[in-house]
């Protein structure tokens, strides 16, 4: 058994300590598990959680520039992880929809799935087969082109690509928040959601990129405008062109498969 009280490394690390906490991994002095010292990992854990993420949800609602900009300038404590704020928003997303009933392609696609005609119907059961099969990767991949177009329009800035992807994913993390709770709430219905979070995914980040920057606001505006038009755009011609390859191998499968099934059939004929 570990000899606590006459410790002079880290216990996680190996590390010689010289003070309380570890100068290479950050852990804290180990001390043996007492009742008192599980209340306090309890107590620490539920403040480390709530603080920093109510901190993070109540300011990107009121001020979603200034909370990008504090995190880029190194105001990083009092803050969520902007990556762990992505993934939990669409974690519990998919938990609100499957807790519902509702279907994450009927509030994404429902433009398309409503259509009265057949071949958009398609389409947009095959985009919503993709968005839910893929719906984590794309939504960091959505960030990363918005953080590429935001390089390029503000490349003056200073500001590096990584950089401008905490720009990026923020906005469009707190918007799944957004949704999570229209869906746990059940206060609209889905048509109505999905239209409304589209409607905030354009309005909101370019607001957030307009008050991230303190320079002139009329041109920042313009240019937050341009960078949310052309990221839509390439956004909607890559999704559009994923859609028909993917419906161009379905339909090459299911062609392959018919054909197959006649030969098949020709063969049998033949034996007769």
């Amino acid at each position: 058994m570990v000899n606590f009280d006459e410790q002079t490394n880290c216990l996680n690390c190996g590390t010689k300590l010289t003070t309380r906490f570890c100068g290479e991994c950050g852990q804290e002095k180990a001390r043996r598990i007492t009742f008192k010292e599980l209340f306090k990992t309890a107590q620490r854990a539920i403040l480390e959680f709530e603080s920093p993420f109510l901190k993070t949800f109540i300011t990107m609602t009121t001020s979603p520039g200034r909370v990008c900009r504090d995190y880029i300038e190194g105001k990083r404590a009092s803050y969520f992880n902007p990556i762990k704020y992505a993934f939990w928003s669409l974690t519990f997303f998919i938990f609100f929809t499957a807790l519902t009933g509702q279907s994450v392609s009927e509030l994404t696609v429902s433009a398309f799935i409503s259509s009265t005609s057949p071949e958009t119907q398609h389409f947009g059961e095959v985009l919503s087969k993709i968005i839910e099969g893929s719906m984590l990767f794309l939504t960091f991949i959505y960030a990363a082109i918005f953080a590429l177009l935001l390089r390029v329009f503000f490349r003056k800035e200073g500001i590096k690509f990584t950089e401008f992807y905490v720009l990026a994913i923020l906005p469009s993390a707190h918007l799944t928040w957004f949704s999570s709770i229209l869906v746990a709430t059940s206060l609209l219905d889905a048509k109505t959601i999905g239209y409304t979070s589209l409607c905030l995914s354009i309005v909101f980040p370019i607001y957030t990129y307009t008050t991230f920057f303190n320079k002139n606001k009329i041109k920042v505006f313009f240019k937050s405008c341009a960078v949310m038009l052309l990221g839509l755009l390439i956004v909607g011609y890559l999704g559009a062109l994923h859609t028909y390859i993917h419906i161009g191998y379905e339909d090459a499968v299911k062609q392959h498969k018919l054909e197959q099934a006649e030969s098949e059939k020709q063969v049998e004929t033949n034996k007769l």
